[in-house]
């Protein structure tokens, strides 16, 4: 998927990029802005779902980081408003399932929630980089 395996890991190549993150602990949301901002990401971070749905309507990101358990709403619910939006947009944003661990069955109800991939915290941020860095090239995201 990229010459010489060579992931994008770069910051340069993840600046601009549109994340929205949805997530019910505070700590960690200040914690991932910061270090996804050191890469020259732009993200908002929402804690409630129906805030997070305007956001996304009304800002577009590139990519949904979407907490699955949330004090209250469930990050189900939000990726199933994402993807039943009018037209491509909804259905076409990759959308990435934050939890604190990861099951077999939750990674499958993930998946066919509508998200894309599913992420266990905590996040090991050079993985995680490169997990975003992916999707852009998947999704021509750095063809902007």
């Amino acid at each position: 998927m990229y010459i010489n395996n060579k992931f994008p890991t770069h910051p340069s190549f993840l600046q601009g990029l549109r994340v929205l993150l949805v997530d019910n602990d505070v700590n960690f949301c200040n914690s991932l802005t910061a270090m996804l901002q050191s890469y020259g990401v732009n993200v908002q971070a929402t804690f409630l779902g129906e805030l997070a749905l305007e956001i996304f309507v009304q800002w577009q990101p590139d990519v949904l980081l979407n907490g699955i358990s949330s004090s209250k709403e469930n990050g189900y619910t939000l990726i199933h408003q994402v993807r039943t939006l009018t037209g491509e947009r909804g259905k076409a944003v990759p959308a990435i399932a934050l939890t604190g661990a990861v099951t077999e069955d939750m990674y499958q109800r993930s998946l066919l929630a509508g998200f894309s991939l599913c992420f266990a915290k905590p996040i090991v941020i050079d993985d995680f980089v490169a997990v975003l860095g992916i999707l852009a090239i998947a999704n021509n995201l750095h063809l902007r």
